[in-house]
């Protein structure tokens, strides 16, 4: 059994980000350097259609569609990230623009008692 709970998930976590990292890596290079060069062909091929994307994305062509749900992915992980480490040490801010509140000194009550009486019947 592991010394704190979660940290088998956050191992996983970790190696999946890694497994993932290693394998897009060339191909988010290749799509760079195809942007940035200003390569593809003209007016042929599909580039909004979901399944020329998918299909764009097995055959390792740069695919814009493809590119931004990868973009989007990255940041709902990102944001996926955060959440958790905000849940797991939330005294310290991981969300950008978010200052965590300052605990209250007095003890707030977390029960209200509320007296209950039964009239006779």
């Amino acid at each position: 059994m592991s010394a704190e709970p979660g940290s088998r998930l956050v191992e996983e976590l970790r190696l999946l980000a890694d497994a993932v990292a290693d394998r897009a890596g060339p191909w988010l290079d290749r799509v760079a350097a195809d942007e940035a060069h200003g390569a593809g062909e003209s007016g042929t091929r599909c580039g909004w259609c979901p399944l020329c994307a998918a299909v764009a994305v097995v055959r390792g062509d740069p695919n814009e569609l493809a590119t931004r749900g990868l973009d989007a992915a990255a940041d709902l992980v990102a944001l996926l990230r955060a959440v958790l480490a905000d849940r797991w040490e939330p005294g310290v801010s991981h969300m950008p623009g978010f200052t965590p509140s300052e605990p209250s000194s007095s003890g707030s009550v977390r029960v209200q008692h509320i007296p209950v009486r039964r009239e006779p019947r």
